[in-house]
């Protein structure tokens, strides 16, 4: 039945994870653009990674109660789907923490090391400069791999902001952003549905 997850009477479920804590941030336009494409389909819940603390092994088991609930939203989602900005050549700290927080083993004495990201699927985007955010999303992607997650879409899709953008705070996307993210929501549902 289209919309479901096979072997499943309940919607899919997609968490949304935007690497931009800032109000009115870009990627967050991004992610409501995709909300718009999937909502009919999928039911979508967000994940703040600037909610997690910052991890540290010393408070790793017990696990804090922000990394449990991080933990939770993951385990329930079908798929994430990472809308990130790129700073200095790079991923967002608070993103690179929480997939940190999520890479580790849920019990100290498994010898298989079970963690929350190993065989999650997740889709990248992300707004940024004249480069598209390649970076950030190139090592991103090999993170995720790293960790065991399935990455779909490859890189994922980068969108250049124009000059007023970073100049006045506001950015309209276009009609081919709009068909990028409608691909790559496309490209989401099939890989769920597997």
């Amino acid at each position: 039945m289209p919309g479901k997850v096979s072997n499943s009477d309940r919607m899919t479920r997609i968490l949304f994870i935007i690497g931009s804590a800032r109000e009115g941030s870009f990627n967050r336009q991004l992610s409501e653009i995709a909300k718009g494409f999937i909502g009919q389909w999928a039911e979508v819940d967000y994940l703040e990674p600037t909610s997690v603390p910052f991890i540290n092994q010393d408070i790793e088991f017990p696990v804090p109660d922000e990394v449990k609930l991080a933990r939770d939203k993951v385990d329930r989602a079908d798929a994430l789907w990472i809308f990130t900005p790129e700073y200095n050549h790079g991923i967002p700290g608070s993103v690179k923490n929480l997939m940190d927080w999520l890479s580790r083993p849920l019990d100290p004495d498994d010898p298989e090391r079970k963690s929350t990201a190993k065989g999650k699927k997740v889709m990248l985007t992300g707004a940024g400069g004249g480069k598209k955010t390649v970076f950030c999303r190139t090592s991103l992607k090999e993170i995720l791999e790293f960790i065991g997650m399935e990455v779909i879409d490859g890189e994922g899709r980068g969108f250049s902001l124009d000059r007023r953008a970073f100049s006045e705070g506001i950015w309209e996307p276009g009609p081919e952003v709009s068909e990028e993210i409608r691909q790559q929501a496309e490209l989401l549902r099939n890989a769920v549905s597997q």
